[in-house]
């Protein structure tokens, strides 16, 4: 009995290699990776490619009529700078690449944001290469992505994990002109980011703690004005605009409290282990099942992270936190947001696709592959290929909607152009959305 006693734990205490533990380039082997993924899921898409939402009714007509004036014109109450430079850059292009030029550029940007947890300086949080690339990689199949990834109106959600993937990075190596740049470009284009400023100031005072030189504290001081200085333009743009702030600040407080924790046990505690179905499944069971399945999960947790340095545990839980404070603000600036059904119970299947299920989930994933790599390494990589698997019914990015012709669309809009004192209305999707497009005006008689 001893002796098979002692070859079981010999067998559970045998060390596990997943392979690719250090990698010459893990950042650009994520990169590619992720555009890889991407452009597999889009390839429906692509082919057809047109446009979504505000990336014609404001992006493409503002950059039309304005040029690079329009960079600076506030939409739905803050500023877009990097959506309306791309509009800008990519509308200098003869009309007929536009469409296609934005889908490519769009799946590059956001296959660039996921692999930022590939890098080195993310290694004190998961020090293995290859599992750190996984996750990159399974950031890419998380429900929401349909609706966010390739197109401008969704870039801001994408930006601020950028946000998040900087703050996470190793105290002991100083920010660095790409990060500056990636915070510049959310703190202009995404006015949630100021969410992660708390972030930057903790960095700061563990830096201070650790006797870091004093340039590397007030580096981090900047970061957080970087992200607050905007908002507070933002603050007054979204005053100005007259967008009625949403009634979730006046529920009763029980209502309030439940509506957080289911949201906060879905994204952080249930999907990025159960996935959709394991997920819906869930919310089906009597109440004892959840709740011990709940307890079970956040014990798993509170294991692997007691096994974090305390520096990386203190820095990636205020980070989390910080990221969930996302779901709050959301249902106070987009009225009746708080009642949709990507939030609260997850009972619907149809949501998954919404872009409001993205929010939060990737810091969720981060939270279990940095507390599964402390168990194991292989136990992080089984994560990241479960979700991927479990993504598997929603592989495809269908196109956008029912318009898919963009050289109809694109021969309307240059003919309306050309012709003097012409206009016209050009549908988009989704159904109901359009351009309103300008010829030059009619010569003085």
């Amino acid at each position: 009995m001893a002796d098979s006693s002692s070859r079981w734990r010999r067998l559970i205490h045998r060390p596990m290699d997943v392979g690719m533990d250090r990698l010459r380039a893990p950042y650009a082997t994520a990169l590619l990776a992720c555009f890889a993924v991407l452009t597999l899921r889009s390839h429906e898409r692509i082919p057809q490619a047109h446009l979504w939402a505000e990336d014609g009714a404001v992006f493409l007509t503002d950059a039309l009529a304005h040029g690079l004036g329009a960079t600076f014109i506030p939409y739905a109450g803050y500023l877009h700078i990097v959506p309306r430079l791309l509009a800008w850059g990519l509308s200098l292009l003869p009309i007929e690449a536009f469409a296609l030029g934005l889908a490519w550029a769009l799946l590059a940007i956001n296959a660039a944001v996921f692999a930022l947890i590939a890098r080195v300086r993310c290694r004190w949080l998961v020090p293995h290469d290859g599992v750190r690339v996984l996750l990159a990689v399974a950031f890419c199949f998380l429900p929401g992505t349909w609706e966010v990834m390739g197109n401008l109106a969704n870039l801001h959600s994408v930006l601020f994990y950028g946000v998040m993937f900087v703050a996470l990075q190793d105290l002991e190596r100083p920010l660095g002109v790409v990060d500056g740049a990636l915070l510049l470009a959310a703190a202009t284009s995404a006015g949630e980011g100021v969410l992660m400023a708390p972030v930057f100031f903790l960095r700061g005072l563990l830096r201070w703690r650790d006797g870091q030189p004093l340039r590397s504290v007030l580096w981090e001081g900047l970061a957080a004005a970087v992200l607050a200085v905007p908002a507070g333009v933002n603050m007054v743009l979204f005053r100005q605009s007259g967008i009625a702030a949403a009634d979730f600040a006046a529920w009763p407080l029980p209502r309030m409290a439940e509506h957080l924790w289911n949201t906060l046990n879905v994204r952080y505690v249930l999907h990025p282990v159960l996935g959709d179905g394991g997920t819906l499944s869930y919310f089906r069971r009597p109440f004892v099942v959840r709740a011990l399945v709940t307890v079970g999960f956040i014990a798993v947790l509170v294991l692997g992270l007691r096994r974090v340095p305390a520096r990386q545990r203190v820095l990636l839980l205020v980070t989390c936190a910080c990221v969930f404070l996302l779901i709050p603000l959301t249902w106070y600036v987009r009225a009746g947001a708080a009642d949709y059904p990507t939030f609260g119970e997850f009972r619907d299947p149809g949501v998954v696709e919404d872009r409001y299920m993205l929010f939060a989930l990737p810091a969720g994933l981060a939270l279990w592959g940095v507390a599964l790599a402390r168990f194991r390494p292989l136990f992080a990589a089984g994560l990241c290929v479960s979700v991927v698997v479990l993504a598997l019914p929603r592989w495809t990015f269908e196109p956008w909607g029912a318009e898919r012709d963009w050289a109809r669309t694109a021969r309307l809009i240059r003919t309306t152009r050309e012709t003097p004192g012409a206009q016209a209305a050009v549908p988009i999707n989704p159904t109901g959305w359009g351009i309103t497009v300008h010829g030059p005006p009619r010569p003085a008689r």
